[in-house]
């Protein structure tokens, strides 16, 4: 079953090998990318001057960047379903990131649900989780409705947008459904993911690079004060590069409020 295994394996990298060699230009700019994000988390992370809200906004900033880090990975060896897991987790991010810093009532739900969580964890073992703060549990996670902050956070017409197009996508990825099914998931073929669909493999590259670059925007609007010099221009001139990579797009950025980094200063 070993040896099993690591054939598989091997037929995973000659994916890609192959990925890399012909969507070198997007792998290119997402090496580029990844690098960047996870070392302008570090430089910010290090001054040490964050308050606490912050300190949660740059956490979830950094699992951004592991999770598309980890999608990265997934898509060069043809393992696109599973890749989209990850990039809805980055979707419902960034707008969870703009909500609390936006909104203090989104916030203080957040602070309050995640200490509930960690209670849940720690008394359930214990038998001593009870109804009551199970309720309240519940409650605060449907008051904490992605939809309902995205209709606050976005015009109606961006909402439509995102909710039933975009979004709907990676979800479809990543509910248990037959979409997609021996469509665009590896095969024991090799390199069948390559033969039969590379446009649905340039597509998540794509795909990961918008991601990318708005995770690097919301890094701006959140915490681009507190950077250390050079950092910020350093996140505008990446995104920049991206945009044009891209063309037009709709941006995560809500246009339901009024932030210093939007699709229109991507050109600074």
């Amino acid at each position: 079953m070993r040896k099993d295994f690591e054939a598989l394996e091997t037929q995973y990298s000659n994916v890609r090998k192959a990925a890399r060699r012909q969507f070198s230009e997007e792998c290119s700019l997402l090496d580029e990318l990844m690098a960047a994000s996870f070392s302008f988390y570090y430089r910010l992370a290090g001054t040490g001057r964050l308050d606490e809200k912050k300190q949660h906004l740059a956490a979830l900033f950094y699992r951004n960047c592991i999770y598309l880090s980890g999608a990265y990975q997934l898509v060069l060896k043809g393992m696109l379903d599973p890749a989209g897991n990850n990039m809805r987790t980055v979707f419902e991010t960034i707008v969870w990131q703009y909500a609390y810093l936006t909104e203090e009532e989104a916030y203080h739900v957040f602070r309050e649900l995640s200490g509930l969580e960690a209670e849940k964890i720690s008394l359930l073992s214990k038998g001593e989780w009870s109804n009551t703060r199970e309720r309240r549990l519940q409650n605060l996670r449907r008051k904490q409705s992605l939809q309902k902050a995205m209709k606050r956070l976005y015009s109606k017409d961006t909402y439509e947008k995102f909710f039933n197009n975009k979004y709907w996508i990676l979800c479809q990825k990543s509910h248990s459904s037959l979409f997609g099914t021996n469509y665009n998931t590896p095969t024991m073929e090799g390199l069948g993911t390559m033969k039969k669909n590379p446009g649905e493999m340039r597509g998540m590259l794509l795909a990961l690079l918008y991601l990318g670059a708005e995770n690097l925007l919301c890094f701006l609007n959140c915490l681009s004060g507190d950077a250390p010099e050079g950092v910020r221009s350093a996140a505008v001139g990446l995104s920049n590069r991206i945009n044009q990579k891209l063309g037009p797009e709709p941006s995560l950025v809500p246009d339901a409020r009024q932030l210093e980094f939007t699709t229109r200063l991507r050109e600074l």
